[in-house]
């Protein structure tokens, strides 16, 4: 498809023009000098080797050709105009947010929040490992995401750090092995399957860290991204999942899964909450970012959200 030769700038100011029938009035309009818009006029009618307007007795009349071309001209300035009101309301109207799969139910209460304060915003939430995630928000498609400590930021990213206030922790059925020792090492957990969180994620990155400090190779049984498959894993006697604590409160209250006593090393994430700094932040992106950080710092108090 051949592309549009022509300037749109000097097709609006061409347009302004011929409805104001004045050179200054356009001027102003558009917020720029007079010679502007003269020399504007002057560029399109060189392009394309025609006359758009005259001057007789200070106002200004359109020619024939520019008779014809004011119409084209509405036409082209209102599709842009509806383009202009489209990203504005879709700005307004829709929040895209990526979450990393372990810390879902920490999102939950501020999408609920928000949603009572903005009813009118569509909030879309997408699953998937932390460092795909990034990946996406720096191709746009994500407004914010909320994902695990990352290793390294890229000087495009905004990054709001929780610090490491929160624990994973290992589960398994309570009829598995492990589950009547009253405290398991290291060393014990690589004669059996763990379940853990695919490539990319900050929690796969965090356990296997204590696995390589003790010079240790971990047997992985499963890699999964979808908690309540995990947890399904972990109850039908496949291996132990990792999983953070809040996610899995509920099962072990219930005798439905236990938690695995591991000696030596609590397992510990803490949170990012990333923003893609060349992406214009909208009112509807700033309001959750308040709400999401005010929530954490009630969440969390001896962990205070810091800015990098």
């Amino acid at each position: 498809m051949r592309l549009p030769q022509i300037n749109v700038q000097q097709l609006m100011t061409f347009y302004i023009v011929a409805k104001e029938e004045s050179f200054s009035v356009a001027a102003e309009r558009l917020f720029i000098s007079q010679p502007a818009v003269t020399q504007q006029i002057k560029a399109l009618d060189a392009q394309f080797g025609v006359k758009l307007v005259h001057v007789k007795r200070k106002r200004v009349h359109l020619t024939p050709v520019g008779e014809q071309l004011v119409g084209y001209a509405e036409e082209v300035i209102n599709r842009v105009m509806a383009a202009e009101n489209f990203l504005k309301s879709y700005s307004l109207g829709n929040l895209q947010i990526g979450v990393s799969c372990v810390l879902t139910p920490y999102l939950t209460p501020v999408i609920e929040q928000f949603k009572e304060l903005y009813s009118s915003v569509t909030v879309s939430v997408r699953e998937g490992p932390s460092l795909g995630l990034v990946e996406d928000l720096l191709d746009f498609r994500f407004d914010l995401c909320l994902v695990g400590t990352l290793p390294t930021v890229n000087k495009k990213l905004h990054v709001t750090h929780i610090p490491e206030v929160e624990k994973m922790v290992l589960v398994a059925s309570p009829d598995y092995p492990l589950a009547c020792q009253a405290e398991v090492k290291w060393e014990d957990l690589v004669h059996h399957p763990l379940i853990i969180q695919s490539e990319g994620s900050m929690a796969r990155v965090a356990i296997l860290r204590h696995f390589a400090k003790r010079n240790l190779t971990p047997f992985i049984g499963a890699e999964v991204d979808n908690i309540e498959f995990a947890k399904e894993l972990a109850r039908q006697k496949k291996g132990v999942a990792l999983v953070f604590l809040p996610r899995v409160r509920e099962e072990v209250a219930q005798g439905r899964l236990t938690i695995i006593p591991i000696m030596d090393g609590e397992i510990r994430l803490g949170i990012d909450i990333v923003t893609n700094q060349e992406r214009a932040a909208s009112p509807v992106l700033s309001a959750f970012l308040g709400l999401a950080e005010k929530y954490f710092a009630g969440l969390f108090p001896s962990g205070a959200p810091q800015q990098t």
